[in-house]
């Protein structure tokens, strides 16, 4: 035995003279259980944290699933009566790990920091200890997650594996030796949805930043309605619930913070910053309140009232109120500040400054009445900023950085707004300052949004742009990524990728999606089904990076996803079919021809395979043969999809070289027998992504009244819409020049506007002109397309001086001629910034 200290060497009397002498041989592996009997020991220090306690049951409850054998979970000032010891703790909380560092058995090193762990095996005489510890309790709770890793590896041979694969239970269970040390790649591995806290700790998660009421409104979850996680006689005037709800909600959320700090975990609680006040505030405050501003998405849909945020008295409440909440959750982490949109609620008024240089600066001085007072309360509460150098909160020379806390979290989405792609588009100069500053930025992972109701596995994706960023040399102070996928269907594999892609960076991921498939459906059909997931996400990615050319869903042709979150509503229906059939001209819909016709053998393959697949899997669960059976009918889905697609584009092509309608009409009779094939494979899903709340039978009402709109509109289009007038003879009257179907999209708009319009025949010239309300004119845009039929032009919301035009309304007017022909049309478009 080696040489102990004196405390380890009573530890040690004790448990030889509780083993009443018995000789325990020392085998190849350690064991845990034997037989159905317990032959571990749980040992926690007598004056463990919450988080070792917490460590220590899991591991108890992982063990019993995998065997059916509960071990003891002891103190170190109680005897065991086993041949191994599992000792889970920190220097401080468990004297034996104390003890195992001073004889020199058991070494942490400074660099683990704060999450990471060491998992070693150390031979004692007649007895092992395997030892789970950290400089901190969330260090010990993951080791104690790698210590369940290694048992699920043992059992099934699979390597790496993940806390989600299901086993059955066996009578033995032993480890092999194990000399493990690991730390985090990044600091901060986020979640901005309501999650289960066990799935969280347990997928290493330490930071939840979507806590309370997340409505995506700003009606009922900004600051203004804050009100209702108190109970407080001082607000009791300002609030629109009952006592008895709000103190539901008060008990409800104090148990979830405290089970979110018992796991670990950093609580945000979401607020945007300022949102709708309450109906009571706006009838007993209405001296903080700016004038009303229209807002179709205010509680009355019409006009909300905003904070004037140069009131002091509004910032005199916002602290009382910012305070009484610290107060009230003594667990809760930080807030979740987001400055976003109208949610933000500008106040219009001279000495708030709206969305100016100078409103942004009121603004952050709200943010800092914030900060302040929390930290007044709790020196160590954090906060996470979104919305950072975006419309509201410009901060180029980090002036308003430099004054927030430091850990600070600030976010920028995965490229330009989520759409899937291997390129996250990192804002590099803006992650390094604020690391230098002692912040964390993130990265908010691409989600699902392209494809909600349903999801895609976007891991290939991931990955890539994951290593890319961590590879980059110049990105030197990234603080993490958040977690992407769906929580139904196999989605849930991006999901298991996303945090473990965080905390190791050069993870097998292939090895770890196959090894869950395999757990999930057996080694025979885990290989193909990963294949054809994969094969999905690059058609997918390709298509959603510019929909093949046939939609301009965002303005205008070619730019696919970026500036419009799309999904699958957005693709199918009226509107939808609507757009592909306008494509503007040959090129365009020769190209779109091309990449469908790429795209569709593809997808075709992927649907081939998971068919194969599904043939010889075995689903170790109701859940897991749902999730496949949903995964075919997704695969078929999509080549139903882009069979339809292609069919309408090949519709559009066709009208520039015939002038029978019969080959037109029988391209749209074929794309509306693909988009009927959908509504089966709908009608047949188990479970779709949850989107607003909506329920399972309204999401999927909604799908299909799309696709029988998308039908109906094709069934009684006419062909010869399609048909270009080729070799007219010169002797055939022109028609007369109109200009038709004008509108901007987006409106109102942030960066850029596509004018949209169409001709009867070419013009000459077009021209628009922009006037502010009063008439002054501010820009002409010139030398814009003409042609007869689909036209687009784009213009950058600046004036002739190339300078940003300030937010508000603007009129618009559209002219042109051919011949002596004139005609014109006026609009109106908002900016808003």
């Amino acid at each position: 035995m080696k040489r102990t200290s004196f405390s380890m060497i009573f530890y040690f009397a004790l448990l030889s003279l509780a083993l009443g002498m018995q000789n325990w041989s020392i085998a190849a592996d350690i064991p845990i259980v034997q037989a159905g009997q317990p032959m571990a020991t749980i040992q926690i220090g007598g004056g463990a944290s919450v988080q070792d306690q917490f460590a220590a049951e899991e591991l108890r409850t992982f063990i019993q699933r995998f065997t059916r054998v509960e071990l003891d979970i002891l103190t170190n000032r109680e005897p065991t009566m086993t041949p191994t010891a599992i000792v889970l703790g920190t220097p401080n909380s468990n004297p034996t790990v104390l003890a195992l560092l001073t004889d020199g058995s058991l070494h942490l090193e400074a660099d683990l920091g704060e999450e990471g762990y060491v998992l070693k095996a150390i031979e004692l005489g007649n007895e092992v200890i395997i030892a789970v510890a950290g400089h901190t309790s969330r260090g010990v709770i993951y080791g104690a997650y790698a210590l369940i890793e290694a048992c699920i590896t043992q059992l099934t041979g699979l390597s790496p594996v993940d806390l989600d694969f299901v086993l059955q239970p066996v009578p033995d269970l032993s480890l092999p030796f194990m000399d493990e040390t690991s730390r985090p790649f990044y600091s901060v591995r986020a979640v901005l949805e309501i999650e289960d806290a066990d799935w969280l700790t347990r997928h290493r998660i330490n930071m939840s930043g979507g806590e309370g009421v997340w409505t995506g409104t700003g009606i009922d979850d900004g600051l203004g309605t804050a009100f209702k996680y108190v109970d407080s006689p001082a607000f009791e005037s300002l609030q629109d619930e009952s006592q008895s709800r709000r103190q539901e909600r008060i008990q409800m959320l104090r148990s979830r913070f405290d089970a979110l700090h018992r796991r670990g975990i950093d609580s945000y609680l979401f607020m945007y910053v300022t949102g709708e006040p309450t109906k009571a505030l706006i009838q007993q405050r209405s001296e903080l309140l700016g004038p009303p501003v229209s807002y179709g998405g205010a509680r009355n849909g019409v006009a909300y009232r905003p904070f004037c945020w140069s009131k002091p008295e509004f910032h005199d409440l916002t602290r009382q109120l910012i305070q009484e909440i610290v107060e009230t959750y003594p667990t809760l982490s930080g807030f979740h500040l987001r400055a976003w949109g109208d949610e933000t609620r500008a106040c219009n008024c001279p000495e708030c400054g709206d969305r100016s240089e100078k409103g942004q600066a009121s603004l952050w001085q709200v943010i800092l009445t914030i900060t302040n007072a929390a930290r007044q309360i709790r020196p160590d509460f954090k906060f996470y900023i979104s919305g950072y150098e975006r419309v509201w909160l410009k901060d180029p020379a980090s002036r308003y950085a430099r004054q927030l806390p430091q850990g600070t979290i600030f976010s920028q989405k995965w490229g330009r707004d989520g759409e899937p792609t291997e390129h996250p588009q990192l804002a590099v100069g803006q992650s390094n300052t604020l690391g230098q500053l002692g912040h964390h930025f993130i990265v908010l992972s691409h989600d699902v949004e392209e494809v909600m109701p349903f999801w895609m596995v976007e891991g290939d994706l991931f990955v890539q742009g994951v290593r890319q960023v961590a590879n980059d040399p110049s990105i030197v102070r990234l603080g993490g990524f958040t977690v992407q996928g769906a929580q139904h269907g196999l989605g849930r594999l991006d999901r298991l990728l996303s945090t473990r892609m965080n905390w190791d960076v050069s993870l097998d991921h292939l090895r770890l999606m196959e090894n869950y498939l395999t757990n999930q459906y057996g080694a025979e059909a885990a290989k193909p089904l990963l294949n054809a997931l994969r094969i999905n996400t690059w058609v997918l990615s390709s298509y959603f990076g510019d929909f093949a050319g046939s939609l301009s869903i965002t303005g205008r042709y070619g730019t696919g996803s970026a500036w419009f979150a799309t999904r699958f509503w957005d693709i199918i229906g009226e509107k939808a079919v609507a757009d592909t059939l306008s494509i503007p001209d040959q090129e365009t819909a020769l190209n779109a021809i091309a990449r469908f016709s790429s795209l569709l053998p593809q997808q075709e393959q992927a649907a081939n395979e998971i068919e194969a697949a599904a043939q010889t899997a075995r689903p170790i669960s109701s859940q897991a043969e749902n999730d496949l059976r949903d995964a075919v009918n997704l695969m078929r889905l999509w080549v139903a999809f882009f069979a339809s697609r292609l069919h309408l584009v090949e519709a559009v092509e066709a009208g520039y070289h015939t002038e029978q309608e019969r080959p037109i009409r029988a391209k749209i009779d074929g794309a509306i027998e693909f988009s009927k094939s959908m509504m089966p494979l709908i009608k047949s899903f188990h479970a779709f992504v949850p989107i607003f709340g909506y329920a399972q039978t309204t999401i999927e009402a909604s799908l299909l009244e799309s696709l029988e709109g998308e039908i109906a509109w094709l069934s009684n289009f006419e062909p010869q819409t399609l048909i270009r007038e080729i070799d007219l003879p010169t002797s055939q009257k022109k028609p007369d020049l109109r200009l038709d179907v004008l509108y901007n999209h987006p409106n109102p708009f942030d960066q850029a506007t596509t004018f949209i319009y169409e001709l009867t025949r070419d013009a000459d010239e077009i021209s628009i002109s922009i006037y502010t309300k009063a008439g002054r004119r501010v820009r002409v845009l010139k030398d814009i397309s003409a042609q007869e039929g689909y036209n687009e032009a784009m213009w950058d919301g600046r004036d002739e001086d190339g300078e940003p035009l300030a937010n508000g309304v603007y009129l618009y007017r559209i002219r042109g001629g051919a011949d002596d022909e004139q005609v014109q049309a006026f609009g109106r478009l908002a900016i808003l910034r």
